[in-house]
Formats: C-alpha cells, structure tokens, sequence
C-alpha cells in the first residue's frame, strides 16, 4: 500500500550543505533526526514519499522507547495517545486462558508497554522534529551518493506516481552533507549503495494478515477481549489486541498453506474472521487490510565511511517481542550521541565503529528471542501444541531471557559474571526530588553521569581522573532515601533496590542512559573512571581541554 496524495509540483533544485543528511522519514529517520538537530546539528531528511505514510504498521513502544521520547520531549504527548498494555495472554483456540503475563513499570521511568496508533505518534514526532529546525524534503528521492574524505553528496530529485519514483526529466539537486543516515527500511537503497548485506538468520519467511479497526464508539466495552489474546490455535494462530491507540483495535492472523493474499485480505472474509470477536461493521470499520511478510534479517557493516545505517536498512525481525521499531529508536539513540561527540570535536571517525559493534549483537540477540517465541505461538504438531498447552496450564510460563547486553564499545570490559548484571544494560530511572521539585531523574540532567548512593567527596579523584570528569562534563548525582543537602531524594526507592540488587553503591551512565561501569563503594569510582577513560581512548576518543569545558569539578563533586 503506498500514500495516494500527489507529488509535490517541484523539489529545488539548489545545491544545500548540512552536518547529516537522513534518507527515510519513518519513525527511525524521525527520532534521529530530532535528536540531532536538539544537538545543534543542522539536519536533512529526504522522504520519497509525498506524505507521511497514513496507516498504522508498528504499535508496540516499551519503557526505554518512552525514555528517548522524553529526552526528545515528546514524551508526554506520546502518552496521551498510546494505551499501556496492562497484561498479555496466551489462550487456547477454544479461548480458555492458558496463562497471563502482568505488565507493570519497565524500570525506565514508565509503564513497561505501550501499544499505539502510529500515524498519530508519527504527528507528534514530526512537528517536533520541524520545531527543532530540521528541513524535511518529501516528495524527494535520492538517486546518487557519493562520498569523499570530506562528506557525502547525494544527487536528488522529485518524486512521482505511485511507486515514488524519480520524475523523469526532473533537474537534480545535490545534499551535501558531513554524514548520511540511511534509515529507509528493510528495502533500504542507502544499503544498496553502499554494498553493505543482509544475512537470513533462519527464520521462516511467514505471511500475516494485519486488520485494524477503527471504533465508531472509542470507549465500546469488548467483555472477549479485554487486553491482548495470542491464540494459540493450531488451524490459524492469531493476535487480538483490544487498544491499538485510543480507537484502534489490532488482529493478526497467520495464513494457512493454498491461501492466496488477495483471498484473506477480502473485505467479506475479513469479517468472518473478525466474526468470533463480535467485531461487526455496528462496532466500527477496516481502516486497513494487508498482508505482511515477517522476516529475520542482520545487515553487516552498519558503516562505510560517513554512511551508516539505522532501523530496517540495519536489522529486521519478526513482530513476537515488539521490538522492531524500539530497536530501531535505540540505533538512532546510540548514533545520536556519538556523532555529536565527533562533531565537537571531542573524538575521531573512529568512535562510530562502536555504533555497530554494540547495536548489532544487542539486535541479534533480540531477534533470537523473538523467532523463538515466534516458534512457540505458531506451533502447528496437534501433539507438540498439546504439549506446550498442558505446560502453560499447570503454571510452567517460560521465562523471558534477560534484555541482551551491549556488545563492545564504550562500556566496560569483562564478561557479565565478572562485571555483574547491569553494565552495558539500560540504568535505571525513578522519580526523584531535588529542592522541592519532583521529576523523572533524567528531567535533572542525562549526559554523562556518576550516580551514587552516597556522597562522593571531591578529593577521591586524581588530577586525572577530574580532568575526564571536566572534559565529559560528568554530573554527580547522589541519590539517597535518606533527605540532605545537595541529594536526590529516591522517592518510591527504586535506586536503593537497584543498588542492593546489583552489590553496586554507584554506577557512570552514558549520554544515552546505558550503564557503562558500576561500583561495589563509591571510594571504587576511580577505578571506574580511569577504565572509562581507556576505553574511550581506544575508541578515539581525545576530549577537549578544561578551559574549553568551564566545568568547576568541585562543585560538580559536592554536589
């Protein structure tokens, strides 16, 4: 399905410098376009599509994804929009439920699940994105790219028809740009420039048919589906979810062996399957019908040179754990940071290396999780599906795996028994209060940081160790239960059982809240950092010197 509204008339054919040309303007393109440009960095999107495409395709956001939205400052707004997924079940074909996982806080400052309408978080993002400065192009297809030891010029033109394909006998244009972001899905041109490659990781190319309904009353009470269903129903395994947004409902079932799309996706054969849910043409309407192919897929390199790639261009997976698009927002996070740095001049081309080296395995490893789940819904053996069915009546729920690690980059060396749990994986953030203001801790500050749970006394530190402090602008933040001068007040306690869950007394957090090491005491901290700064020097990282910070490290440790 493509948009229907008409090509721009024309596209100028001026010639435009900027740091970061984004090819794709979805979800992905939009947050790292934001995120950019809040920066300070002067940013591009190009989008071949006329307009923002205006169906629904992703609905799942989880905790860390609202925690970016927040840093953006969209967060709030996106939580007007989207419904908490308060519990998921896995039922038998019969519906007797089977057994049902509760959703509660994701440890990030919000509800661990979202479920949402995208085209309405998509307008969201994207008056913020233009609020921010970004020049966004649509109707405007790349059809050149090429790069120097400088920058990368793209060669672009107007869009047309319904395909979006380059106007024939458009005049072209050039973007010239420090670095391009290829963030235009899993048919990504950006990759095929650059001759980056997909490898299949094995999971079965699987067709699904996605209906979503639009409620003609938003608050109409669904007694037979009252959250989330995943039917495990061996003739057609299907999802049901009762809140896709506001009005929105979602149903997902899988095709069967000798049906045709063009069958299942029938106006009338829909019905049918929407019958077993009361869902009528009284209830509300098809704003969509389509049939999708998920797939499992890992490009390799993410970079060649001042090109890199973001969402779909880098991985996809299928849709069983969510976490197609929040990956794809993490990748935009993870990039955002680290190209600022390059841009400030405070490290080399190098630190992008770890862009891929840490998102890649992170991807990977979530897809795995994600095919295997995928595995176990689909299941089709009667007595294999028999099996997995008693198994979920009497109790045994298989327990979700860990959220995966970072690979290497900025974060620690060592295994996770030798450096525990928590680094390289998302740090927490709790409601805090400081001076009588209450707010989500990051509201306070969420570039480097040194969180402790005792006070850190200035003199801890070598001249060293206080010179990286002032070069990364460090915050130091004690968190305490205990009320004091200076302190964050850990007000649902939620830092005190991070700390005692994780025999840490203090942890450094990077601009994009992942822990990079943590402390058993806070008189462990210098270790902590003089690794830190091992690490970024072997990732290029060179800083700037004191005066070109300001920064008073006195005051930044007493406080």
């Amino acid at each position: 399905m493509t948009p229907s509204s008409k090509a721009p008339e024309r596209t100028p054919a001026r010639p435009t410098d900027c740091d970061v040309a984004i090819v794709g303007y979805g979800p992905v393109g939009m947050i790292a376009a934001g995120l950019l440009a809040q920066r300070g960095l002067d940013v591009v999107v190009l989008e071949r599509w006329p307009e923002r495409y205006s169906l629904s395709r992703a609905g799942h956001l989880d905790s860390e994804t609202m925690r970016t939205f927040q840093k953006l400052g969209v967060a709030e707004d996106v939580e007007l929009v989207a419904r908490p997924m308060v519990e998921w079940s896995l039922t038998s074909a019969d519906m007797d439920v089977l057994a049902t996982v509760m959703l509660g806080k994701g440890g990030a400052g919000w509800k661990e699940s979202y479920l949402s309408y995208q085209p309405e978080i998509e307008a969201i993002f994207d008056a913020q994105v233009r609020a921010l400065g970004v020049e966004v192009r649509m109707g405007t297809v790349a059809t050149g790219l090429v790069q120097d030891g400088d920058a990368v010029t793209l060669t672009v033109v107007p869009s047309h028809g319904p395909e979006a394909e380059p106007r024939p006998g458009a005049e072209p244009g050039t973007v010239r740009a420090s670095y391009v972001i290829g963030a235009d899905g899993a048919r990504s041109w950006v990759r095929s420039r650059i001759g980056s490659e997909r490898t299949d990781l094995g999971f079965p190319a699987l067709d699904q048919l996605v209906i979503d309904i639009e409620h003609t009353d938003p608050d109409v009470h669904l007694p037979q589906l009252p959250e989330v269903y995943q039917v495990l129903d061996i003739n057609r395994p299907l999802l049901a979810g009762r809140w896709s947004g506001p009005r929105h409902s979602r149903f997902e079932f899988a095709l069967n062996e000798g049906e045709s799309r063009a069958e299942l996706m029938d106006e009338q054969r829909c019905w049918e399957l929407l019958k077993r849910w009361d869902i009528t043409p009284d209830v509300g309407r098809i704003e969509r019908r389509g049939v999708y192919t998920f797939e499992s897929a890992l490009t390799t390199p993410w970079r060649q040179g001042r090109v890199l790639l973001a969402g779909d261009a880098a991985h996809t997976m299928p849709p069983f754990m969510g976490q197609g698009m929040c990956s794809g927002i993490r990748d935009a996070l993870n990039l955002s940071w680290k190209l600022d740095a390059v841009f400030r001049g405070d490290a080399d081309q190098t630190l992008l290396d770890t862009y891929e080296s840490e998102r890649a395995p992170h991807v990977r490893r979530l897809t795995e999780i994600s095919m295997a789940f995928g595995e176990l819904v689909l299941m089709r053996d009667p007595e294999a599906a028999r099996q997995r069915d008693e198994m979920l009546r009497a109790g045994n729920v298989p327990t979700p795996p860990s959220f995966p690690r970072l690979g290497p980059g900025i974060v620690a060396r060592g295994s996770e028994n030798e450096l525990g749990s928590a680094v390289g994986r998302l740090s927490p953030q709790a409601r805090v209060a400081l001076d009588r203001r209450v707010d989500r801790f990051d509201e306070f500050g969420s570039g480097w940081r040194i969180v402790a749970r005792h006070a850190v006394p200035p003199e801890l530190f070598d001249q060293k160790q206080r010179d990286l402090i002032a070069r990364l602008d460090v915050d130091i933040a004690h968190v305490s239960r205990g009320p004091g001068p200076g302190y964050y007040l850990d007000l649902d306690a939620e830092y005190d059982q991070w700390f005692q869950a994780n025999d840490a007394q203090a942890f450094v957090q990077r601009p994009d809240g992942y822990v990079f090491g943590t402390a058993r005491s806070v008189t462990d901290l210098p270790a902590v950092l003089d690794e830190l700064a091992d690490v970024l020097a072997g990732h290029g990282w060179h800083g700037r010197t004191n005066a070109d910070h300001g920064v008073d490290v006195e005051r930044a440790a007493s406080s």
